[in-house]
């Protein structure tokens, strides 16, 4: 059992989304996953350029630190999403990395795992922010297993911090467990059911001009049905 997380703070390890981070992969590990942690801090993925080649021939131009990003993602079981609130949405860091990923999404290729996120916000205007990230959790195939606000900065606060930590240590529990159960939440499934055909639809209708993605429909989910009849 593997966990991915992704912290898209320029703060690094030392900032609140670090912080939450590093609890709910403490917990996740005492679960008995494996963890790994990428830091987009230092801006190592580039922002995308749209020239498509990664939906005609299944791979980047852009060599930089997106690659072991995408294969760590594609051998996990569960991935975590974390960003701080910058002006109502994730940070540009991640949200480069997100726009990197638009072929996975088009492909489905993280379809059945488990995933998570954490938001660290200033103020109290965040449920943009989570409802965009745990969206993309579920668009790119993800089972949806629970989100977390730190909000305030209150983490670096004694009085505050060890509630927000254990808040953090049961969602980095939950998600591990829901790994190891193979959960399934029949409240999501109408919703990956859609997600899934339109997906399905759209790359069939661009056969021609996204050949990487239609042969990898054709190669891992030409009978695939998310909801049975």
């Amino acid at each position: 059992m593997k966990i991915v997380a992704i912290n898209g703070s320029p703060s690094g390890i030392k900032g609140t989304t670090g912080k939450v981070l590093a609890a709910l992969l403490e917990a996740a590990k005492k679960e008995g996953a494996g963890v790994q942690l990428f830091e987009l801090g230092a801006g190592t993925v580039k922002p995308c350029i749209s020239c498509h080649t990664c939906q005609i021939q299944g791979h980047c131009v852009i060599e930089d630190a997106l690659q072991p990003i995408h294969k760590a993602m594609l051998e996990a079981d569960g991935i975590v999403l974390a960003s701080p609130n910058y002006i109502d949405d994730v940070s540009a860091q991640l949200k480069a990395l997100l726009d990197r990923s638009f072929s996975m999404y088009h492909c489905q290729m993280l379809n059945g795992k488990y995933g998570a996120c954490v938001v660290a916000s200033g103020g109290p205007r965040y449920e943009r922010v989570v409802d965009y990230l745990m969206d993309k959790i579920g668009n790119i195939g993800c089972w949806k297993v629970g989100s977390m606000v730190a909000a305030g900065g209150l983490i670096h606060d004694p009085e505050y911090a060890p509630a927000i930590e254990a808040e953090a240590r049961e969602l980095g529990a939950k998600l591990a467990r829901a790994i190891a159960t193979r959960a399934v939440f029949p409240e999501q499934i109408d919703a990956r059911h859609d997600t899934f055909e339109v997906m399905r639809w759209l790359v069939a209708s661009q056969k021609e001009a996204w050949p990487f993605e239609y042969d990898y429909w054709q190669t891992h989910w030409k009978d695939t049905v998310i909801k049975p009849e």
